[in-house]
C-alpha cells in the first residue's frame, strides 16, 4: 500500500429523497442502500465502502434527517431515525450535506442548522442538476448557498446520470483532500458493514414501498424468519410488519396478487445480491403499535442506543 493511502469516514446527511442513497450506490458501485420514491425510505445506518489504489472512503449512509414538529412524525420510530442520522455525523471526517437542484427548503436549513453544530469539514452536493435546462442555472444557487454557509466544497451532480453531468468521480477527489493518511481499514473486497440477512429483508421492504406507492403507511417493517442455504438454493422467510387489518389486505393485494408481485420482484433482486437461486416465503401480520413500541423497534435492529 502506498505511502501517501488515505482512509476515512464520510456522512451523507440531508432531509428525505434528496437522493442519499442513490448517490453512495453510485459511489460504491453496487445497490446497499434501497431507494424508491417515498421520503424517509432509508431508516437504519448503512455503511458503503469504496476502494481504489489510492483511498477507502467510508460512507455513512443515513436516514433523511425531517422536523418532528408535526403531530405525525412523533412516533418512536421517527424520533429513533433522526436520532440515527444526527448521530452519525459524529466521529467523521467530512460531512456531504445533499441537497437538490430545486434550491434550499425550510427543512434543508434545519439539516444545515445541525450540520453547522459538529464542527466537521462541509461539501454541498447539490444533486439532481439533471433536471435543469442548463448546467449554468445551478450557479445562482451555489452562490446563495455560500451566502448560508461557508462550505469547504460545493459539488453539483447527479446521483442518477452517466457521462459529463454525473460528476460523481469528481467527487470522491474532492472527499479524497479530506482524508487522513492511513491504512485501509476494511478489506478491499468489502463494500458494507451490513450482513447478507439484513441486505435482503431491505431488499423486501423496497419492493413494498415501490409497488404500493403513497398508499402505503410508514409503519411497515420486515422481519427474516428464515435464511438457510439449501442444494445450491436460498431458503428465505419473512414476516411483512403491519399495524392494521386494512394495511394488511392492502398488502395481499386481490386475490393475493400485490403480496405475489412484492415476492417476485424481491426475489429477483435477492438472486443478484446473492448470486444464486432462491426461494421466498412471505407472510403478514399485524402488530399494533409497533412502531412506536421501543421494544419492537429493537427486535426489527433498530440502535438500541437511539431507542
Amino acid at each position: 500500500m502506498a505511502d501517501n493511502y488515505r482512509f476515512g469516514f464520510v456522512t451523507i446527511v440531508g432531509q428525505p429523497n434528496v437522493g442519499k442513497s442513490t448517490l453512495m450506490n453510485r459511489l460504491i458501485g453496487q445497490k446497499i442502500s434501497i431507494t424508491s420514491h417515498r421520503p424517509q425510505t432509508t431508516r437504519h445506518r448503512i455503511l458503503g465502502i469504496h476502494t481504489d489504489e489510492a483511498k477507502q472512503i467510508v460512507f455513512v449512509d443515513t436516514p433523511g434527517i425531517h422536523s418532528l414538529r408535526k403531530k405525525a412524525n412523533r412516533k418512536t420510530i421517527n424520533k429513533v431515525i433522526n436520532k440515527t442520522a444526527l448521530s452519525s455525523m459524529e466521529g467523521v471526517d467530512v460531512i456531504c450535506m445533499m441537497i437538490t437542484a430545486a434550491g434550499w427548503s425550510e427543512q434543508d436549513k434545519d439539516v444545515l442548522k445541525a450540520v453547522k453544530q459538529t464542527g466537521q469539514p462541509v461539501i454541498l452536493v447539490i444533486n439532481k442538476i439533471d433536471k435543469l435546462k442548463s448546467i449554468n442555472d445551478v450557479l445562482p444557487l451555489i452562490a446563495s448557498s455560500n451566502e448560508l454557509h461557508n462550505f469547504d466544497e460545493i459539488v453539483p451532480l447527479s446521483a442518477l446520470s452517466d457521462g459529463k453531468n454525473s460528476n460523481a468521480e469528481h467527487l470522491l477527489d474532492v472527499i479524497e483532500s479530506y482524508l487522513p493518511l492511513a491504512e485501509a481499514g476494511f478489506d478491499e473486497d468489502q463494500i458494507t458493514d451490513r450482513s447478507f440477512r439484513f441486505l435482503v429483508s431491505e431488499l423486501v421492504r423496497e419492493q413494498l414501498f415501490r409497488r404500493l406507492g403513497d398508499e402505503l403507511p410508514y409503519a411497515t417493517a420486515v422481519e427474516l424468519t428464515q435464511f438457510e442455504k439449501n442444494d445450491g438454493m436460498y431458503q428465505i422467510g419473512a414476516d411483512i410488519w403491519v399495524e392494521k387489518d386494512s394495511h394488511k389486505a392492502m398488502v395481499i393485494g386481490k386475490n393475493g396478487e400485490s403480496l405475489k408481485n412484492i415476492g417476485s420482484a424481491a426475489r429477483r433482486g435477492c438472486e443478484t445480491l446473492l448470486e444464486s437461486k432462491v426461494f421466498m416465503e412471505l407472510y403478514v401480520k399485524v402488530r399494533s403499535g409497533w412502531s412506536d413500541n421501543a421494544r419492537d423497534l429493537y427486535a426489527l435492529g433498530y440502535d438500541e442506543d437511539n431507542l
